[in-house]
């Protein structure tokens, strides 16, 4: 059976999607030995999960074995019925990751500013693609995923390593929507971000997800939850999927979290102290 490979299309005004699905089938992760199995996902654009759980249960092992950074110990992972399985290079096709911000200090990286560091990301996805643009292309595109993720032009110039932890943020969003892959992989996005630019990445998130599928972990489930459509729970070697009001509540919480969840009234409060 042939089945079409998504490839961006550069538009009048911006990179033209498809409809995206997204299927885990049967999936083990972890790494020497398994923390979950049987995971079974189908998910197909626009569409956001949100991924919550404590502390080293696999939520960015998730992730990272979605995109193919990390082998599986069982089970497929397709796109477009598209195995990409373990495949980094072929998951490159239609997802971007972004990781979480704490992984990324000062001594880690060499000094490059806000628009080289988005531009060489395009160039390297463009060249994977075997993909061509012109240079003015180049610039109005970037130009537009800045004005998307809030960069204001006073940053371009600036070293990536004299941004704040917001800004940081929305320069790794920007890496990765200026290739405008239709799945977004967010590692909890809004660590290190002061709660005004909370609310900006949330509404960035909002306008992406109207053609995307964007799987997002974080350890504050509530702020999300104005738009995400179903969330899952990693916890003790299990998973939990559904709508929001289907999991986030004392019985399955209690299961994953233990005593870390208290019931007052007619709210649920997780008590987990990891970030």
């Amino acid at each position: 059976m042939h089945t079409k490979i998504y490839k961006p299309i550069v538009c009048m005004h911006s990179w033209c999607v498809e409809i995206v699905a997204l299927k885990v089938v049967d999936l083990a992760i972890g790494y020497e030995k398994p923390l979950i199995r049987n995971i079974n996902v189908e998910l197909e654009s626009p569409y956001i999960l949100l991924i919550i759980g404590p502390n080293g249960v696999g939520k960015t092992t998730f992730l990272k074995t979605l995109i193919g950074f990390v082998r599986p110990h069982a089970g497929k992972v397709y796109v477009n019925q598209i195995d990409i399985t373990g495949n980094s290079e072929l998951a490159g096709v239609f997802m971007d990751y972004v990781p979480q911000l704490s992984r990324f200090t000062s001594t880690t990286g060499f000094p490059i500013t806000v628009w080289e560091f988005v531009e060489f990301g395009l160039t390297i996805h463009l060249k994977k693609m075997g993909l061509r643009m012109d240079k003015s292309e180049m610039q109005r595109i970037i130009k537009e995923t800045f004005n998307t993720v809030g960069i204001d032009k006073s940053l371009w110039d600036r070293s990536i390593w004299k941004l704040s932890g917001g800004e940081m943020q929305r320069l790794f969003m920007a890496r990765a929507l200026v290739n405008n892959q239709p799945i977004i992989l967010l590692d909890e996005p809004l660590s290190s971000i002061d709660p005004e630019g909370k609310m900006e990445i949330i509404d960035v998130i909002s306008i992406l997800k109207k053609d995307k599928i964007i799987l997002i972990t974080c350890h504050d489930p509530e702020i999300f939850l104005g738009i995400c459509d179903n969330v899952m729970i990693f916890g003790r070697g299990v998973y939990y999927i559904g709508k929001p009001m289907e999991v986030l509540n004392i019985d399955v919480l209690g299961r994953i979290y233990g005593k870390s969840v208290i019931k007052f009234k007619d709210h649920v409060h997780i008590y987990d102290h990891h970030n």
